[in-house]
């Protein structure tokens, strides 16, 4: 169990929870439109990081266990099949994910074209090179590490944040993405923990793990920084002569 208390440390570490950005949505003070943004700016990292299960499907194909667990992932994500928790039916995420971004005030045109800034495009490739290249245990512990947090994020501080400054109590259709989330990423980083623990089963792997895992967390991190500097602080980007921001 080592490796994976040790992984778990570092998503704690670097937990979005914590980040000022959705301490300000727990404050109300965060507007609307840009948790929108930041929806929409998963949405891109979802563009990348859904394909990618695709090649570790065909990578780990002979280990049943990690082929059938992206098989459910991926059904999941596509709306064929409710996550197994009473009560819950089939989502498509990613029209979730528009539901959302409308609501919070972007247009469709606004939701398809948002510009990811540096980190999150860092964050998108890493996490495609990650799970296409990596040893197998090493890329469960990093996706453990990102879907992980999504149940603490959005139970803690979304979610309540929402049905107090923002008008959107528990049940809202709007924000059934965070809903959905809160308890679908219980189950999908719970499968990647313990087959991580199953593959991540050489020193060399598990140092790579550590290591792997920390990048991702720490992109993750400064891709909410970047949306906060930007939108929230009003900060420039320093850019060179005659290009402007």
């Amino acid at each position: 169990m080592a490796i994976i208390d040790d992984v778990l440390a570092i998503r704690e570490r670097w937990h979005t929870k914590q980040h000022p950005f959705f301490q300000a949505l727990a404050e109300g003070k965060l507007p609307l439109r840009l948790l929108g943004t930041y929806l929409a700016l998963h949405g891109r990292f979802v563009s990348y990081a859904l394909p990618s299960f695709g090649v570790l499907y065909g990578r780990a194909y002979q280990h049943e266990d990690i082929r059938k667990a992206i098989a459910e992932n991926i059904s999941e994500e596509e709306g064929f099949k409710a996550i197994p928790r009473a009560g819950h039916t089939p989502h498509d995420h990613n029209e979730l994910i528009v539901r959302f971004c409308k609501a919070a005030g972007l247009s469709e045109r606004e939701i398809r074209t948002v510009k990811m800034t540096p980190a999150w495009w860092a964050r998108s490739l890493h996490y495609y090179q990650t799970t296409t290249q990596e040893p197998l245990g090493v890329v469960l512990a990093m996706q453990s590490t990102q879907e992980g947090q999504q149940p603490a994020l959005n139970t803690e501080v979304v979610l309540p944040a929402l049905a107090k400054h923002y008008g959107y109590p528990a049940g809202s259709p709007a924000i059934e993405f965070f809903t959905e989330h809160a308890e679908a990423d219980v189950e999908h980083s719970r499968r990647q923990a313990e087959l991580c623990i199953k593959y991540c089963d050489t020193d060399a792997q598990k140092a790579r793990a550590l290591e792997v895992a920390e990048q991702a967390c720490m992109l993750r991190w400064a891709s909410v920084t970047e949306l906060y500097r930007r939108d929230y602080l009003g900060e420039k980007d320093i850019l060179p002569p005659g290009v402007n921001n």
